[in-house]
């Protein structure tokens, strides 16, 4: 069973580590004798690696933070310590508290699991089997820090192992990171540079005239996620600036001619191009490119020229 929830340490220490493995869970015993009865309810978890970012995909769906949010993904082993097997899935792998904040429960929400490789997690060990996986959780885009304690099926403060992750985060990779604690809704990119927005990746690859004195900006999409990635011009608002003057773009997103069967589904590792076009007032000169989510109202802005 899975659960979070958000509680003060009140000045106790935080000394677990990852890497190293923790004894979690329940067992029963019988008043006034000293023999366990194993109940399924105990487990132990390696917190083997902690990463920030805005998107992670599995075989089963991709996750997006919401507006205003990040991911939090821990990479964790899971081993059975009893004499009869127990079962982990999506809903069965260690709960999680995090101490010392002001976050409220809905600052903080459980999004999933996977195994290691991506795939549908649903596992039966046997006694002394483990499996790695991958936990999935949403976080503020700005947090203090991040100290949490780990536990399953029922939370006891003082046995839940307690460990402060705020400086072992792996380095982010988004655009949208100032640090692996904070993230920012705004980006800048430059000019044929890759950078992540929700689930895809952009390249804004230039500009080009076109009839009626428009422009066309070129944008290169590729889709780094396991799962299919939808596009089209009305999941983000595309713009041009020159100024203080901003023009959005037409309706629509022009898939280049190979591209014509992708149906706005860009395939995992696939890669499409097509372009924005622009019918701007006389004597604009557009200066920078911009693209802001609907949804997440993420934003990265491109310098197009001087």
């Amino acid at each position: 069973m899975l659960s979070l929830g958000l509680v003060a340490i009140l000045g106790a220490q935080i000394p677990a580590q990852i890497g190293k493995p923790y004894l979690i869970g329940t067992v029963g015993r019988t008043k006034g004798e000293k023999q366990v009865s194993e109940l399924g309810n105990s487990r132990v978890v390696t917190i083997k690696s902690a990463r920030t970012a805005i998107a992670f995909g599995t075989k089963k769906e991709t996750i997006v933070a919401g507006e205003g949010k990040k991911l939090l993904i821990l990479e964790a082993n899971i081993r059975n310590p009893e004499k009869k097997p127990i079962s982990v899935t999506e809903s069965q792998t260690f709960g999680l508290r995090v101490y010392d904040t002001k976050f409220t429960a809905t600052d903080v929400q459980y999004r999933g699991a996977a195994a290691k490789d991506l795939s549908l997690l649903s596992k039966t060990l046997r006694p002394g089997e483990s499996i790695d996986i991958v936990t999935i959780y949403e976080f503020p885009a700005k947090t203090p820090h991040l100290r949490i304690g780990i536990f399953y099926h029922n939370y006891i403060r003082s046995q839940a192992p307690k460990m402060d992750l705020t400086s072992q985060l792996s380095p982010p990779t988004s655009v949208f990171a100032e640090s692996a604690m904070n993230f920012v809704p705004t980006a800048q990119a430059s000019l044929g540079a890759r950078f992540d927005l929700d689930d895809l990746q952009f390249k804004v690859l230039g500009q080009r005239k076109i009839e009626q004195d428009g422009i066309a900006v070129r944008v290169e999409i590729s889709n780094p996620m396991p799962r299919p990635g939808r596009w089209g011009w009305q999941y983000a608002t595309a713009a041009m600036l020159s100024g203080a003057t901003t023009v959005n773009s037409y309706p629509e997103f022009y898939i280049d001619p190979q591209f014509q069967t992708w149906g706005n589904e860009i395939r995992p590792g696939a890669t499409v191009t097509g372009e924005y076009r622009f019918y701007p007032p006389a004597g604009f000169s557009a200066k920078q490119f911009r693209l802001q989510m609907n949804v997440t109202k993420r934003t990265v802005t491109v310098a197009l020229g001087p």
